[in-house]
């Protein structure tokens, strides 16, 4: 749990709630109103602000962040003021301020961009028609904001393999009639940045021309630098990967190079795989002639380890430049915010919601058609299903668990 949980400002709170075990100095709420304060003007005047003393390696704020106010609304639902020996924790925390950054969202996105695994559908999987996240995209792009999903995966001129991990919407748009204003409204990053599909007026899925969308700075990045760099990687993930004594498989591609479990029922221990993502990051580091030539992502995918060319700030760029929406108008949800995520980049050119699964990404969502206004978009948040579908596995769980609890 604890390397997933790593964040100078969200400890920097925490710190202040707990500055030793059992200790509190100041309550959630004083902390909270005085970390609003310190983004304000941090917000106003990055260079030498009070924050940037206290925590140095915060980065840029694109907008004020109503951290009281997102207290007051998570309150509703965990109590969590009123706790007399359990202090907040990191979750928490990262919660709160995910639902002041939806607060401020309205009237100001353009462009929404979501991580795939463990993002909107769980890791491995893909996009289900019946899935509640599907109508919330396909909402959103009716009310004429843009939908990309920014993903490690990369499968360059295979748009059938997108089509087959985003199949739910593509079902539905195509049950629904879409029109092409709409769905012209969808993107799908491949490779964190490396390739662009959009979709077909079949609602099908075509890989755009790179020389319509990359940027300057990524159509300059060389074959044979992308070549030397992958090279390091791959000698030094199998190096790592025999340290460790690991039955993997390795998969090198164009532009990126992975390794992943042998057997699908064999998951790599977590701590491992951060020790990979890390060591294969040092190795490219110090054995490109210094610094690398090009930018990459080493991280951990939670069963695997990858190692692509360019990052998501990358992707994201790219998507804002093509699509003429500047940083002040996009969010990325991502679960990898991390020192070995791949979503972490994305801090450097849009505003971020750090999630851990599906079901909180429905959170953000729900609540940010809530705020939008419309009656369309309010309708479509109300109609989120609450708790597991009746007559599903999970639904069967719950009853079993709550008959066995509840019986003499």
């Amino acid at each position: 749990g604890r390397l997933k949980e790593r964040d100078p400002l969200f400890e920097l709170v925490l710190k202040w709630i707990t500055h030793a075990e059992w200790d509190m100095t100041l309550t959630l709420r004083e902390a909270l109103g005085k970390t609003e304060t310190l983004i304000d003007e941090h917000f106003r005047n990055p260079s030498g602000s009070e924050l940037s003393r206290k925590c140095p390696q915060i980065g840029q704020f694109y907008t004020r962040l109503p951290l009281v106010k997102a207290l007051d609304h998570f309150s509703k639902k965990v109590s969590v003021e009123v706790r007399r020996f359990v202090p907040p924790t990191f979750s928490e925390v990262r919660q709160l301020f995910n639902l002041a950054q939806v607060f401020e969202m309205r009237d100001k996105i353009k462009m929404l961009t979501f991580d795939a695994d463990d993002t909107l559908y769980e890791h491995g999987l893909d996009m289900e028609a019946g899935s509640w996240i599907v109508d919330a995209l396909i909402m959103l792009m009716h009310a004429g904001v843009f939908v990309a999903v920014v993903t490690a995966a990369g499968y360059p001129g295979k748009p059938e393999r997108y089509m087959q991990r985003l199949k739910g919407m593509l079902e539905r748009m195509k049950e629904q009639n879409t029109p092409k204003e709409v769905t012209d409204r969808f993107y799908c990053m491949g490779g964190e940045c490396n390739y662009l599909f959009r979709i077909t007026e079949g609602y099908g899925m075509e890989e755009v021309d790179p020389s319509v969308w990359m940027t300057d700075d990524m159509k300059a990045w060389k074959d044979e630098d992308i070549k030397k760099l992958l090279d390091v990687a791959e000698s030094s993930l199998k190096a790592v990967c025999a340290d460790h004594r690991l039955d993997v498989q390795f998969i090198r591609k164009a532009r990126a190079v992975g390794c992943y479990p042998t057997r699908a029922e064999n998951r790599i221990a977590y701590e491992a795989l951060e020790d990979i993502a890390l060591t294969v990051q040092d190795a490219i580091i110090n054995n490109v002639d210094g610094a690398p030539v090009l930018p990459f992502c080493a991280f951990n995918g939670n069963r695997d380890v990858w190692i692509d060319i360019g990052d998501k700030r990358f992707g994201i760029q790219a998507l804002q430049s093509f699509l003429g929406v500047s940083s002040q108008q996009s969010c990325h949800l991502g679960d990898r915010f991390t020192k070995t995520g791949n979503d972490m980049r994305a801090r450097d050119i849009a505003m971020t919601v750090w999630v851990t699964s599906p079901a909180e990404t429905e959170d953000y969502l729900e609540l940010f058609l809530t705020e939008l206004g419309t009656e369309a978009a309010r309708e479509c948040a109300k109609s989120r299903p609450q708790g597991p579908k009746q007559g599903t596995v999970e639904w069967q769980k719950a009853q079993t668990i709550q008959r066995n609890t509840a019986g003499p």
